[in-house]
């Protein structure tokens, strides 16, 4: 006969149970040592914004949950359904519903909008938040590090008025339009995104100088109310206004942007060192150009400085902008998140973006058909990227795009394709009218005389041919064959024709840099006869 489950809040009494509890559920060599300490557990329970239950048979404590409930700023009345822990001893008989039951009944009378990232390495989570209604907005991939680097499925329910309170028709880039459709079906809410091609993102500022925020530098950045307040477009549950004391005490940074010794913006985040990631919370600027800038840095600090593994940011869901310019750094779209956060009268949904500096290494998760449709979109997106920042690699250090911002290489990126080519194949013909560019991204060519008589040369990767093409509808004047396995990264004429006509500067940079490339090889050539 199964024996009832009792929930109630945990007390102090209690703390050596629930310590105990964490031990048999977690282990010895669980990496998260607070769960452990009595401190740390003795705080919880006093947390204004911290729910820890219990639940108990007879006198027996079998299993323990918590919400946490400044996910995002306090007003946002977002929380967040963290660990739940079940006696390893008494799982299926019911402690795991009675506390999911327990925290949707203090959801239903405190939030507007629940959430749960839930464990990859088995379904067991996934499963009861759909039971109870929770439903999958997003993956995050390799987001924690237990015994390896461990996925997460997100997963959420909107409570009260969070339905009537949305603001409607979110504007997103295309690389999060079927991320936030399936979202936003998922969760009951009728799809009203609008795909937004036609933006370029941030410019990435120059000549700015950069260190970790100071006491002194409070009060500048406080003035500066873009990003704070009249522009959030990052949301977090800290903010630089909480006071230095409060950052200081949950491990907050900032990078402080200076322009001729004056501070113009500012990013804030925080670093787990157990978990080698790093979630922003805020960013303050006083132009776009200060935006870009303070994003990139931050990208090349967590790689460089704070050898992070994952990063993490929850960006608006209508501001284009920014997704574009995160986008362009190698982020991915993971989770979509209805209805999020709170901005004067309405709920705003938000974008979470992430970035991975480790190999991507997701398909052992253990998913339920729900969460498996979810984590298709987020797998192909970051298969995508890493396709995307080979070829953005290979665009920056060819000579014929020297000259180009960020953005642009990224916008020449996106329209390239991959083409594996055998040994032998032959990839340009001599006298024959070509409408492709190609660099060679792996793999080496030979380059024949017009006759295909004898070898003339060679290229590798990193090198390029047919460039011609690219403004030209001529003849190729070489034949190129394939001498090992190729990769190309391939442009077609007309596609780069419609980009210019767009953004005239970037054909006029082309245009020169090809006429320095073409005397370059004649010259060459002249040389050798």
């Amino acid at each position: 006969m199964t024996v009832k489950v009792n929930v109630r809040p945990v007390t102090e009494d209690d703390l050596p149970a629930v310590r105990d509890l964490f031990y048999r559920s977690y282990g010895e060599e669980y990496p998260y040592k607070e769960f452990y300490n009595d401190e740390w557990l003795k705080r919880s329970i006093y947390q204004d914004s911290y729910l820890f239950l219990l639940a108990e048979q007879g006198s027996k404590v079998v299993g323990t949950a918590s919400v946490y409930f400044e996910v995002g700023a306090y007003a946002d009345l977002c929380g967040e359904f963290g660990r739940l822990a079940v006696d390893p001893e008494s799982r299926g008989q019911g402690v795991g519903s009675a506390l999911m039951e327990a925290r949707l009944a203090f959801a239903n009378r405190r939030l507007h909008f629940g959430l749960t990232e839930c464990r990859t390495a088995h379904p067991y989570a996934q499963q009861i938040s759909e039971k109870f209604d929770l439903r999958p907005i997003g993956f995050l991939p390799q987001k924690v590090l237990l015994d390896d680097r461990e996925s997460l499925v997100m997963m959420a329910k909107p409570f009260g008025p969070a339905r009537d309170l949305r603001l409607n028709n979110p504007r997103v880039i295309p690389e999060a339009f079927l991320l936030g459709q399936l979202a936003l079906q998922n969760m009951g809410f009728r799809s009203d995104l609008i795909a937004v091609d036609d933006v370029d993102g941030y410019p990435i500022g120059a000549g700015f100088q950069v260190e970790e925020l100071t006491e002194s530098g409070l009060p500048y950045l406080l003035r500066i109310e873009r990003g704070r307040l009249s522009r959030r477009h990052v949301f977090g549950n800290l903010q630089l206004s909480y006071g230095l004391f409060l950052l200081e005490s949950r491990n907050v940074r900032y990078l402080v942007a200076r322009e001729d010794a004056r501070i113009v913006g500012a990013i804030g985040f925080t670093v787990d060192p157990i978990g080698h990631s790093i979630k922003v919370l805020e960013l303050i600027d006083l132009r776009d150009d200060v935006a870009g800038f303070l994003l990139k840095e931050l990208d090349a600090w967590a790689r460089e400085i704070y050898k992070a593994e994952y990063i993490e940011l929850t960006v608006s869901a209508y501001w284009p902008d920014i997704q574009r310019t995160l986008s362009n750094l190698g982020f991915v779209p993971v989770a979509y998140c209805p209805s999020f956060v709170f901005h004067e009268v309405e709920r705003l949904d938000t974008l979470k973006m992430a970035k991975l500096y480790v190999p991507l290494n997701i398909d052992h998760a253990q998913l339920t058909p729900a969460s498996q449709e979810i984590f298709e979109l987020v797998r192909a997106g970051f298969e995508e990227k890493r396709l995307g920042i080979s070829v953005n690699e290979v665009t920056r250090h060819m000579a014929i795009f020297d000259g180009l911002e960020e953005g642009e290489l990224s916008k020449i990126a996106g329209l390239c394709a991959v083409v594996q080519k055998s040994a032998g194949e032959t990839v340009l013909q001599a006298g024959k009218t070509g409408d492709t560019f190609y660099m060679v991204l792996e793999g080496a060519m030979d380059i024949l005389s017009p006759d295909g008589s004898h070898l003339v040369g060679s290229v590798q990767a990193g090198d390029f041919l047919g460039e011609i093409a690219l403004v030209s509808h001529q003849p190729y004047t070489a034949t190129a064959v394939a001498a090992t396995n190729v990769t190309l990264v391939a442009l077609k004429n007309h596609d780069f024709e419609t980009l210019i006509n767009r953004y005239p500067r970037i054909g006029l940079r082309v245009m020169r840099n090809i006429a320095i490339s073409v005397g370059e090889k004649l010259r060459l050539l002249n040389m050798k006869n």
